[in-house]
């Protein structure tokens, strides 16, 4: 039996759906009536799964490890993670279709969509966003598509592709969209707010626990981008958002020092001996 993995049967691998729905359940009906207006949306058996966690009664997952849950047992080529209550009683399944068909010609490195988002430094214009909520309210903010540095959680389409997951470290159920977007763009991925149309019944309550997992994902990511220095078993560099830092440290310098190395020379020895 021939098991090499080529290039061929990597592109060849198929889902078998189109869409995986995944949902953190506390209210059973509410969840229900989301079901119902997926399937009149065209979220169909044929095209979709629908998994979800019984948080009922108490919470068996956080957002985080739930949702890596989700990321890890998906079928569908898209995952679609939403809240309970949203509705899907405008934007049907073709027109997100027609959304992700026009961001993946902008650009096809995308890993997250959703209908909101935070738009990357820049503090005048913020957020971007199309949402109707329960009292009929309609959000529109900005213009979109827009590349998000952040995405709002009530709904994310992830590509299965992009292999993507939460931090380990962080826990709640609050700025999950925020840590996996962060993670996205380090794996050289992008995000982006897409005009998809539907209800989200709730504007949101942050509350106390919001800003307790703000302080840990602010202290977690800001410690992980701190300068340092790497070791390597060929040679050690500088890493730090420092300009000096990135011109002393850039390809002919590093190359250069490379040959000083005393490690590199170690091992090259060590290699002609054996």
């Amino acid at each position: 039996m021939d098991n090499r993995i080529s290039p061929k049967k990597v592109t060849s691998f198929s889902h078998p759906y189109r869409f995986t729905i995944a949902t953190l359940v506390t209210d059973m009906d509410e969840y229900s009536q989301m079901l119902a207006s997926c399937q009149r949306a065209g979220f169909t058996a044929d095209i979709a799964e629908y998994i979800y966690i019984d948080n009922c009664g108490q919470n068996s997952f956080d957002a985080y490890t739930g949702l890596n849950l989700f990321l890890q047992t998906a079928q569908g080529e898209y995952i679609i993670i939403c809240h309970q209550d949203v509705l899907l009683n405008y934007d049907d399944v073709g027109a997100l279709n027609a959304q992700m068909e026009k961001i993946t010609k902008m650009d096809p490195n995308w890993a997250i969509l959703s209908n909101a988002g935070g738009l990357e430094n820049d503090l005048y214009h913020r957020i971007v966003s199309h949402v109707v909520y329960e009292d009929g309210h309609e959000q529109v903010i900005g213009k979109l598509p827009q590349k998000v540095g952040t995405v709002d959680e009530n709904f994310m389409v992830i590509k299965r592709s992009a292999n993507l997951a939460l931090s380990h470290n962080l826990s709640g159920f609050h700025l999950y969209g925020t840590d996996i977007c962060l993670v996205a763009e380090l794996l050289g991925y992008s995000a982006y707010a897409i005009d998809f149309k539907l209800v989200h019944k709730s504007y949101g309550n942050p509350g106390n626990s919001y800003y307790k997992i703000l302080e840990k994902l602010i202290h977690k990511y800001a410690r992980f981008m701190r300068s340092r220095t790497i070791l390597t078993t060929i040679t050690d560099f500088r890493l730090s958002p420092s300009a000096l830092n990135r011109k002393l440290f850039s390809t002919p310098f590093a190359k250069k020092m490379l040959r000083r190395d005393k490690k590199y020379e170690y091992l090259k020895t060590q290699g002609n001996k054996s």
